[in-house]
């Protein structure tokens, strides 16, 4: 607009006139209609800042047009440096925009394709409902395989409409990502898996045939070692049998080893859950290894809690495992001193109020570990260098399994050690409280107990420390003292009016040594001290010369803390046996001898298998086969041969496989005799040692299950067990 434009009609024209080459006009005057009050200066300086404004504003007009064309630029930047493609359709399907991704993709060109529309060729994938006016969708993602300049390619798409203020759908943006090398990558993890998958199949039938093909065999070296044993044999021959017998249990702890760690790997290993005395549980254990540490010359002691509860729930098979391969590991890497264990209640207050978490200590006195080995001490097959330079053998699966079992029970283990000094292992465990009925917790009332006042008169620290445990855990007061300081003790607690009322000695001092200690407290406490002599196993051929000399009983080295407390009269429990020799094989006695259907394809365990059978009583007829089997039952039921009262099946056999058979001739009871008789136990007997053997060969039928190797008292058991009423 004009500056003159914003004057007045007349006044525009008079100044239009006003001046020409700078003078003024003939016609210069001013208008008659010019108020006289009118000021021409101040008009024309209103006219002037008018003017400014209107320049100042066009400027900034430019600014933000400039502006505006830079961030256009900038957007665009941006869109054509993403590597994924982006356009924009109108409504009638024309692009309005692409990025440069689209245009390297395609091999297009930006000024060939806006304005037109643009469909790519779909190889595969899904086929998306068309965005536009009227479509009740405006987002939606989708995957094709189209073709690009560089060949098939995978795209992942995603579309949403583009709105404007009146809810019209003009425009559609389409976002494409290329997803060809994520879909392949997938493809191959997924191959990985499967071929994953399949190894791990294979690693298991593998070990399922290894423990087989290994436990067949096993079980004839084992059976007939135990076989050997009980014929006439010089010392020589003993010897060399139990060195048989115990290299051939060696070799099957490793399997086991071998075979429980697959499971794990597999996640197939399922705790079981059943009532278990905790103080039993680790009794056993310490009870069957001391032998070893005996051997050693090294002490093997034990003491438990009082206050823990007697009967928990958990998987006593598993906890006795850890407890065995900690225990074992600690005698095993111990040349003196001994090895001490521990069981305790951690004081931790769990969320669950129905769990109880139980610490297994196994502390030694051996040479301890390397601060550098304590890293891969848990690692799977890894032994420490002592370990190997000591040539201990094992698989170093032993420690790797307890731990993976202890986090399973909701526990762990863990390790302090100090090189020359020794190691402690430390297994955690949550079990759970019992709601049996039968199950009621009994302490005894400490009121209640007779005063007394304890001398530890033995030598063995370990072992001088787990009574120590023991009593102090039971609030019964004690001193431990050294036989040489044992005399000035005595004196001391007397002077003090705190007479000694029990005396327990080691009896490895003899019996005159010991006889001179009772005497002596026995004469500071005219009121009687009762005298208790440690022995080992062979307590009643050994107490006899230490009753004489006036002690009252004995203790069986390795104690058992509940010994300890019947005896001091602080466990309102009866005294439990002491055994003195390993228990004799059970004996069985038939009244009528039971008839014994052996089906077994190898020769040496079918010979065992027989003479373990005959020895126990029973009547035996050998099949070699399944087939032989089926045919030996054909004429069962023909009333041909007698009846059978137990059938021993092997699962594994030619011709006819155990499970075929056993499904064979219960179908053929069925059939025969319409139910009214029923087919004899058939037990499966296989060197296979999952469970899901077990659980298959159940399921064909069979009625027990009898793993090898097995001995002659498992055997026994069963055939207690199938043939009751004929004994």
């Amino acid at each position: 607009m004009s500056p003159l434009s914003a004057l007045p009609g007349r006044l525009r024209s008079w100044l239009q006139t006003w001046q020409v080459d700078g003078r003024p006009s003939a016609a210069s005057a001013p208008p008659a209609a010019v108020p006289p009050t009118w000021d021409l200066t101040s008009e024309f300086e209103r006219f002037i800042g008018i003017g400014d404004r209107l320049e100042r504003r066009l400027e900034a007009l430019k600014d933000i047009q400039w502006e505006l064309r830079e961030n256009e630029t900038r957007y665009r930047d941006l869109l054509d440096n993403q590597a994924d493609v982006i356009m924009r359709r109108d409504a009638g399907g024309r692009l309005t925009f692409v990025n440069q991704a689209f245009c390297r993709h395609f091999g297009l060109e930006r000024s060939t394709v806006l304005g037109r529309g643009f469909d790519p060729v779909v190889l595969a994938g899904e086929k998306p409902e068309p965005l536009g006016p009227g479509s009740a969708l405006h987002r939606q993602r989708y995957m094709q395989q189209i073709e690009t300049a560089g060949g098939p390619r995978w795209f992942e798409w995603e579309e949403h409409a583009v709105p404007v203020g009146d809810g019209a759908i003009p425009e559609v943006q389409c976002h494409g990502r290329d997803i060809t090398e994520r879909l392949r990558a997938e493809a191959d993890l997924k191959e990985a898996r499967k071929q994953a998958e399949a190894a791990n199949r294979a690693k298991s039938r593998f070990l399922a045939a290894m423990s087989h093909e290994i436990r067949t065999p096993m079980n004839g070296i084992l059976g007939m070692t135990s076989l050997l044993r009980d014929t006439e044999l010089t010392p020589e021959q003993q010897t060399y049998t139990h060195a048989i017998g115990r290299s051939a249990r060696t070799l099957l702890a490793l399997i086991d080893e071998i075979l429980d760690f697959s499971k794990i790997e597999a996640d197939k290993l399922k705790l079981a859950t059943g009532p278990l005395g905790i103080d039993e549980c680790v009794q056993g254990v310490v009870e069957l290894l001391a032998p070893k540490a005996y051997e050693k010359g090294i002490d093997l002691a034990w003491a438990i809690d009082p206050s823990l509860p007697k009967v928990l729930l958990g998987d006593e098979v598993r906890i006795r495992q850890i407890v065995t391969n900690l225990v074992g590991n600690a005698i095993k890497f111990t040349d003196s001193g001994g090895v001490l264990v521990t069981v305790r209640h951690t004081g931790r207050r769990l969320a669950d109020a129905g769990e109880v978490e139980v610490a297994i200590a196994v502390d030694d006195t051996g040479m301890g570990i390397a601060p550098e080995g304590l890293s891969s001490l848990f690692n799977e097959f890894e032994q420490t260098e002592e370990a190997v330079r000591r040539r201990q053998g094992g698989t170093g699966l032993g420690l790797a399994i307890s731990r993976r079992l202890a986090r399973a029970m909701g526990g762990d283990i863990v390790v302090s050690s100090t090189t020359g000094s020794g190691s402690t292992f430390t297994a955690t465990l949550r079990l759970k409280r019992t709601s049996d009925p039968n199950h009621v917790e009994e302490h005894g009332d400490a009121a209640a107990m007779p005063a007394q006042h304890v001398l530890l008169a033995l030598d063995r620290r370990i072992e001088s420390h787990a009574l120590r445990l023991t009593l102090e855990g039971a609030g019964i007061p004690l001193e431990e003292a050294p036989t040489a300081d044992v005399p000035s003790m005595i004196a001391a607690a007397a002077r003090a009016g705190e007479p000694f009322t029990k005396l327990i000695v080691d009896g490895r001092m003899g019996r005159e040594s010991a006889a001179q200690l009772l005497a002596a407290a026995r004469a500071a406490e005219p009121r009687g001290v009762q005298g208790v002599v440690v022995l080992e196993r062979s307590a009643k051929a050994d107490f006899g010369p230490f009753r004489a000399s006036g002690f009252d009983t004995y203790l069986v080295r390795p104690v058992r803390p509940r010994s300890v407390l019947t005896h001091l009269g602080a466990n309102p429990e009866p005294p439990e046996p002491l055994q003195t020799a390993p228990e004799a094989e059970r004996q069985l006695t038939f009244r009528t001898a039971p008839s014994v259907l052996l089906v077994e394809d190898n020769d040496i365990n079918a010979l065992l298998a027989r003479r373990m059978l005959e020895k126990a009583g029973c009547a035996v007829h050998h099949c070699v086969n399944g087939r032989e089997a089926v045919d030996a039952f054909e004429r069962v039921l023909t009333e041909q041969c007698r009846a059978y009262d137990l059938v021993l099946m092997d699962a594994h056999m030619p011709v006819l496989d155990g499970l075929e058979a056993t499904r064979a001739i219960k179908g053929m009871y069925a059939r025969r005799t319409g139910g009214t008789r029923e087919p004899p136990p058939i037990i499966a007997v296989t060197a296979n040692a999952f469970e899901e053997d077990r659980r298959r060969c159940l399921a064909a039928g069979m009625d027990d299950y009898l793993a090898k190797p097995f001995d002659r008292d498992e055997l026994n058991r069963l055939l207690e067990a199938w043939c009751r009423d004929l004994i």
